[in-house]
């Protein structure tokens, strides 16, 4: 058994790593809002009782984070500076949760890299336990959506489309709908992070399931789970790209880590999103 810090623990994807940490026998030890990943004291702090640290502390966002670089790079690099510099300091292992959208032109993609690499090249130059989880498009019950449905400050795209295709309303295909992504559901995610705090350190693991998906295809199989009609024109809608998001874009697991490729618990996700939508107040 370990005590593991796990930073974002009360995230969408944090709460089920907890799950998957306990599994293992593993104790967590909590690190979220009410702590600051910027402050490397606090992290310091907490990192005195662990053997472990999962960090997923991390700001979202694609066309959000423009004009918001300074405290994307405050978070997702200088944040992850400090839990690797705790860590080091304490002799324990980090599993940094890095993103499928490598290469992407968006202050996300960008920042989240930087952590990556310079985890990499930790472990590659100065002998630091540090693996790379790069999770694909995460999906799962339990990812809040945005407004008008939720309060979440980012939209996702399983949360979105099941609300919108649950309460009739049309499905936005930004960029036209043929980017391909790979969704993977959060407990496969979840199970690939727990496992890496044994290593590999020093490379990437790909939490995806490598099966290209088009986003019109997600779409419609969402659509469909929800119980609208066959997709056409009219149930979806085609607009110009979000900022930071080529239209043409690959976003795929080229060595995947995960086995539950897309529809996997599309239906069950769907229900939990109706059940959030009937508990919303008229």
């Amino acid at each position: 058994m370990l005590r593991v810090l796990l930073t974002g623990s009360s995230g969408f994807i944090g709460r089920y790593v907890q799950g998957a940490l306990v599994r293992r026998g593993h104790q967590v030890l909590p690190f979220d809002v009410q702590n600051d990943i910027r402050d490397p004291v606090t992290v310091g702090t907490a990192m005195a009782e662990a053997e472990a640290v999962i960090n997923l502390a991390g700001v979202l966002g694609t066309p959000e984070l423009f004009g918001a670089e300074a405290r994307a790079a405050e978070v997702n690099i200088l944040g992850a500076i400090n839990v690797y510099d705790a860590a080091r300091d304490a002799g324990i292992p980090v599993v940094q949760i890095g993103t499928g959208h490598k290469g992407q032109p968006n202050p996300y993609a960008i920042t989240k890299a930087c952590a990556e690499d310079l985890g990499l090249a930790r472990a590659q130059w100065c002998g630091e336990k540090i693996a790379i989880v790069r999770a694909y498009h995460v999906y799962g019950a339990g990812q809040i959506p945005g407004p008008p449905h939720g309060q979440a400050k980012v939209h996702k795209f399983f949360p979105t489309f099941a609300c919108r295709a649950l309460q009739r309303m049309p499905l936005e295909l930004c960029g036209g709908g043929s980017q391909l992504v790979d969704p993977v559901h959060a407990s496969d995610v979840a199970e690939v992070l727990a496992d890496a705090v044994g290593g590999p350190y020093g490379a990437v693991t790909e939490a995806g399931c490598g099966k290209g998906v088009a986003v019109s295809t997600v779409a419609v199989d969402i659509a469909e789970a929800a119980g609208r009609e066959p997709f056409r024109e009219d149930l979806g809608y085609r607009t110009a790209p979000r900022p930071g998001e080529p239209p043409d874009a690959e976003v795929v697991a080229s060595v995947p880590a995960c086995q539950n490729a897309w529809p996997h618990l599309v239906s069950e996700t769907v229900d939990w999103y109706r059940q959030w939508l009937a508990a919303l107040p008229s």
